[in-house]
Parts: C-alpha cells; structure tokens; sequence
C-alpha cells in the first residue's frame, strides 16, 4: 500500500526575504540626532559683518560675536548690555567700551550710552 503526502501549502510568511538577500537583520534607519545642550548664536550673522568687524583689531570680533549672540537671545537688533558680557568676554568694562566705540565709528553699529548704565546697542 502506497501512502501519498500531502504537499504543504505555500505562504508568504514562510519565506525570510532578509535571510535571501543575505541580510542579517532588517533596515533600521539611523538615530536622530540630538541638540548638543548648552548655549548657542542663533543665526544668520552676516559674514561680512563679522568679517568687517574682525579686521578691526583685538577682541572686536569676540565682541562683535557676543553681541550677535545677544541678538538671538531677544530677537531684537537693539539690545541692553548687561555685566555677562564683559563677564564671558572677560574684558574690562573701558575695552569694552572702546571696542563700542570702534564699530561705532566703523559704521557696524549704533551707540546710545546710558548714564550709570550699561549701553543700548542697534546692530547695523
């Protein structure tokens, strides 16, 4: 007597297409990446700007930068100095205001001095 097997039905499920294909595991796509904590300068600051202000000389440029960095802070190119920045800068208040001077007399920017008090600035 002859027995007759029965053929196993076919289902998609039963193929690993990744083991075909010679690939291990499937695709997972990359991580996304994370914001670095900590501060930043929100941009765009134009380049020729800071370059104009670098080619001044000395910490123009650290200046220049910070004031930018203020800029994105407020959202507002007019902005109120304040002690942090000859605290980051780490210049004293007179190069400070030296270098003020300097970009305003560049034409990069617009000086209004408070009595007693540090400066409004206007970036140009």
């Amino acid at each position: 007597m002859t027995t007759y097997l029965q053929p196993k039905k076919f289902s998609l499920l039963d193929i690993d297409l990744d083991k075909e294909l010679g690939r291990c595991q499937p695709y997972t796509p990359p991580p996304k990446p994370t914001r670095q904590p900590g501060l930043f300068i929100k941009g765009p600051v134009p380049l020729d700007w800071l370059k104009r202000a670098n080619n001044l000389g000395g910490s123009t440029g650290l200046v220049a930068t910070m004031l930018w960095f203020y800029v994105g802070l407020t959202g507002s190119k007019t902005i109120k100095l304040d002690s942090k920045i000859d605290d980051v800068t780490g210049l004293s208040r007179q190069t400070r205001q030296l270098i003020l001077k300097r970009l305003e007399i560049h034409g990069l920017i617009k000086l209004f001095p408070q009595r007693g008090g540090y400066p409004r600035v206007t970036i140009l």
